[in-house]
């Protein structure tokens, strides 16, 4: 690919690479960008638009990458901002935040217009991972995305939160207007001495999987930049307002192309089955049902497998 952009890096461990990967850095303005790879870019099927979820980074995905490019598919990817190697909302770089989900919204459109649809083969397909998801639903819904499909991996429709957490954070959201959203609710598990501390895999809400558990951490633990752990006042306070706002959709008509949830029945972070309820308003959705935690595509072979039976069904002409 013919580009002036900036080349980036794309780390890679003895168990986990994709090759082929081209990686740069897309300006968003004069002091922000955020970091772009593609794969792929003769693909005569079109462009997988993979989009990650809160913490995540390209990398976590080379696994999901190498299996659609097997089956033809270009694949772009952005680190969303504030997370990956692109650039931070907050001065603790290791913080996961963002001033507003807008920000995010705003970031995808110029990406998307900008950078992916002049340079990756069309038709356009979007994959989106829990806040992936979120934020992929938003502009898929919108009337100037450019997808032919979507496919929503347990998407942030919903978040898991009680009528008292709701309220603590709309309580707490008040110090965003006191210029502290940044004040963290859950701080990030980093020690200044041993980088990222490792997190039990037995207390883990993601996968039942540890190998691939374990292949993220190892990510961090070498390439300690990538990560973000921890939440904002902010992020959560916009991440509450965006869920609710999809509560009042009317999805029959909000959804107007063809999407596939894949849907975890043992999610413990995002509402499955509100998230099944909201979305089979339309008769566009295709709804597969997983008994699956969060992190479908890092799950068990078993749950992949039907995880990508469902995908490539939902793919063919």
């Amino acid at each position: 690919m013919k580009t002036k952009l900036p080349k980036a890096p794309l780390y890679e461990t003895d168990n986990l690479s994709c090759s082929g990967g081209e990686c740069y850095f897309f300006p968003l303005n004069k002091k922000d960008r955020v970091r772009i790879a593609f794969w792929n870019l003769d693909s005569e099927k079109g462009t997988i638009i993979l989009q990650s979820g809160r913490t995540e980074f390209i990398e976590k995905y080379y696994e999901v990458i190498s299996e659609f490019i097997k089956r033809g598919y270009a694949v772009a990817m952005m680190d969303w901002r504030g997370q990956g190697l692109s650039s931070r909302k907050s001065n603790n770089k290791r913080i996961g935040h963002i001033d507003k989900f807008e920000t995010y919204d705003k970031d995808l459109v110029k990406v998307v217009d900008e950078c992916f649809r002049p340079i990756c083969p069309g038709p356009f397909i979007g994959f989106g991972h829990s806040m992936g998801g979120c934020l992929l639903t938003s502009y898929f819904i919108a009337p100037e995305n450019i997808f032919s499909k979507c496919i929503l991996c347990a998407p942030m429709i919903s978040v898991r939160a009680n009528a008292v957490s709701r309220r603590l954070v709309s309580l707490l959201g008040i110090l965003e207007n006191f210029g502290l959203g940044t004040f963290p609710i859950q701080k990030p598990s980093w020690h200044q001495d041993l980088g990222w501390l490792e997190e039990s895999f037995l207390e883990n809400a993601l996968t039942t999987d540890e190998e691939r558990f374990n292949r993220t951490f190892k990510l961090l633990s070498q390439f300690p930049e990538l990560g973000v752990r921890g939440i904002t006042v902010g992020w959560l306070k916009h991440a509450l307002q965006r869920t609710n706002y999809f509560k009042s959709l009317d999805w029959s008509s909000a959804i107007k192309k063809p999407l596939l949830l894949l849907d975890a029945t043992n999610d413990k972070l995002v509402n499955s089955s509100l998230n099944v309820k909201l979305l089979s308003q339309s008769k566009l959705t295709t709804i597969v049902s997983l008994e699956s935690e969060h992190e479908i595509m890092m799950e068990r072979d078993d749950i992949r497998k039907r995880a990508w039976d469902a995908i490539d069904e939902f793919l063919s002409p």
